[in-house]
């Protein structure tokens, strides 16, 4: 879907280039409040007085290439067993022509190639980590973000520049996140990005705005601890369950839900879709490590244990009908669905 900075060739955030335009005019400057409505879009893992924990931004769509990249699998492998089971396998008595031969030497290579494709989209999920996350010290002043191959970027947070990220995808079309550049020591050039934030697929450049009004105040405001700690208690409602464990199903369905969390009857319609989105996750997650911060990394960020503003997925609330019980059911409906239109369709091709 959306996977712009994922650390593959076509996607990776462009460095080693000259800060544009675009970017110096979007910019978000770190002692200037913002001045929407603060929205966390359930990116909170964790938040204290000392630091607040972010997931990434991939850990929304999280699920998505398992459950296409294991349609494309699996289809590529029956249409295989399809090709030549009807050849060599049917029972059937007239000799094997030319243009079978053709059909199997023409076809074969190109459904090998759709399977490994299917397998790698697999692997862009499975058997990686659970979530990148970004951490941010308020009393150091210092950002650190758990890379892609395991190792730990650290910032200073003033040094960072801070702007309107902007990404294309065929299936997505434009997203935006709040893309964070070190630059290098000219001040102009980029050395690394990684996102802050991520509101979802369907978010706009204001969603940004609103991630970074609720942001801001964190790094910057003197009550910003208290006005964080109110916002996810009062407003949100949960935190990420992702501190030092994977997610449960319970929470895949819900995130996969959640982007049609206002609209029941959507949930519904597109109940194929999420479900296996959902499937996908529980994949991903259960295949996956959880990320572990370096031991100067902990040290760094002492966390009081009797500190009142701490929250984690601990403080949750239950979730309730719409939340998990709608989704669950939505989810063995799209599902059941799926399999019994793909039965439907395999029984019709062996006839």
């Amino acid at each position: 879907m959306d996977y712009a900075g994922l650390d593959y060739r076509n996607v990776r955030f462009p460095v080693d280039r000259a800060l544009t335009e675009a970017e110096r005019a979007s910019r978000y400057n770190q002692g200037q409040r913002g001045r929407a409505t603060p929205m966390d879009f359930l990116s909170v893992a964790k938040v204290n007085s000392e630091y607040i924990d972010l997931v990434d931004r991939w850990y929304p769509i999280k699920g998505f290439n398992v459950w296409l990249g294991g349609c494309v699998l699996l289809i590529s492998i029956g249409m295989l067993f399809a090709i030549y089971g009807g050849v060599f396998f049917s029972g059937r008595t007239a000799p094997v022509e030319v243009v079978d031969w053709i059909g199997i030497v023409g076809l074969t290579p190109l459904f090998l190639c759709l399977a490994w494709a299917g397998w790698w989209l697999i692997r862009t999920e499975c058997g990686r980590y659970t979530h990148y996350p970004i951490r941010l010290n308020r009393k150091s002043r210092q950002v650190y973000f758990f890379r892609q191959n395991g190792t730990v970027l650290t910032a200073p947070w003033e040094s960072l520049f801070l702007t309107l990220g902007e990404s294309k995808s065929p299936l997505a079309g434009t997203t935006y996140d709040l893309r964070a550049h070190v630059l290098y020591d000219d001040g102009e050039t980029v050395r690394e990005s990684f996102s802050l934030g991520y509101p979802s697929p369907l978010g706009n450049a204001q969603s940004i705005d609103k991630f970074w009004a609720f942001l801001q105040p964190y790094m910057e405001a003197e009550d910003g601890v208290e006005r964080t700690w109110h916002h996810l208690k009062e407003n949100t409602g949960y935190l990420v369950p992702v501190d030092n464990r994977r997610e449960g199903w319970r929470w895949s369905i819900a995130r996969s839900f959640m982007l049609g969390a206002h609209w029941p009857y959507l949930q519904l319609l597109f109940s194929p879709f999420l479900g296996l989105n959902a499937l996908g996750r529980m994949l991903a997650m259960s295949t996956s490590k959880i990320p572990q911060w370096p031991e100067e990394v902990e040290r760094a960020n002492p966390e009081e244990p009797d500190d009142p503003y701490r929250l984690t997925w601990r403080d949750n609330g239950p979730l309730g009908w719409w939340e998990l019980y709608w989704p669950l059911l939505c989810t063995v409906i799209g599902v059941g669905a799926f399999v019994g239109v793909l039965g439907w369709v395999i029984s019709g091709l062996w006839r």
